[in-house]
């Protein structure tokens, strides 16, 4: 992907916030949105003003700008823009997070501070934008989230990652899977369930709308249920259910702990090693060669 690309990739992740009440999981007013049977929570956006195409704002626009600005290299292949760090050689992007529920079903395994934390197991302050961005410079592009009702979603394979979760308890590092982290009680109640057994998630980079980016207006970032706003979602067969995911207690530090997320892409292959032919070495030329003599 080239610079002029990932610029105007930039320029597009623009939009009006939504703000969700962070206090309790409450039916929403018919102008904040509305929820579909399945349990999707759809914003009320905005009306349209010019019909089918909004046009970005300035200020948006400069905004955007503002963020590729803050692009640094802070190492050999480690590069950072606001809090998020990606390498290019590991193919991992790294930020910090923090528990945000311990004891109630959620929707969301993260979402940023001015999304639905109410429902969600961590929440963080970083910007969508520069997790994608982040993305976008590992060459990992946008896809549909796909698949029936209740069956699992295909995962391309330029396209699944692996997340972990670390922090510190007694001043030991403790780093597991982001599954190990979430149980699936099939809707008993004070059920624990039994962890997640995914292995990959599936990053989709959410969606454009008429208002732009549509992370930046719901702030969902990691998705237990089918939600194709947001940056990632489980592609599993339960991610239909929204009544079954539930935070492993047994596992999780208390809430307000600091956590670092670590989002992983399947390194990619090495190339061959070519052995030369017999006879030749890489400054003989072919003419006196004695591979080539009669």
């Amino acid at each position: 992907m080239s610079c002029r690309e990932i610029i105007f990739s930039c320029i597009l992740l623009v939009a009006m916030v939504a703000r969700a009440d962070p206090t309790q999981k409450t039916p929403p007013s018919p102008d904040q949105g509305s929820i579909s049977p399945s349990g999707k929570f759809t914003p009320a956006y905005p009306a349209n003003p010019s019909g089918s195409n909004v046009s970005l704002a300035q200020r948006d626009a400069e905004e955007a700008f503002k963020r590729i600005s803050t692009l640094k290299q802070n190492g050999a292949n480690t590069f950072q823009i606001g809090q998020v760090v990606f390498d290019q050689a590991k193919r991992t992007v790294t930020f910090p997070a923090s528990i945000c529920l311990r004891d109630q079903v959620i929707e969301y395994a993260l979402v940023a501070t001015h999304g639905k934390t109410y429902e969600s197991l961590l929440s963080t302050e970083v910007s969508p934008m520069d997790i994608h961005l982040a993305m976008l410079l590992l060459n990992v592009s946008q896809t549909p989230v796909l698949g029936n009702f209740r069956k699992p979603a295909p995962v391309p394979g330029s396209n699944a990652v692996q997340i972990e979760i670390s922090w510190k308890t007694n001043n030991e590092d403790v780093t597991l899977p982001l599954a190990k982290l979430v149980c699936l009680n099939n809707g008993k109640p004070n059920d624990p369930g039994q962890p997640m057994t995914l292995d990959q998630w599936l990053y989709n980079g959410s969606e454009f709308n008429p208002w732009g980016f549509a992370v930046l207006q719901e702030h969902s970032l990691i998705a237990l249920i089918r939600d194709s706003t947001a940056l990632v979602n489980n592609p599993g067969a339960d991610r239909d259910n929204d009544q079954i995911h539930v935070p492993n207690a047994a596992l999780l530090p208390a809430v307000g702990t600091p956590v670092e997320v670590v989002i992983r892409l399947a390194e990619l292959p090495r190339p061959p090693i070519t052995t030369p032919m017999p006879g030749m070495t890489p400054i003989t030329p072919l003419s006196t060669n004695q591979f080539f003599k009669p």
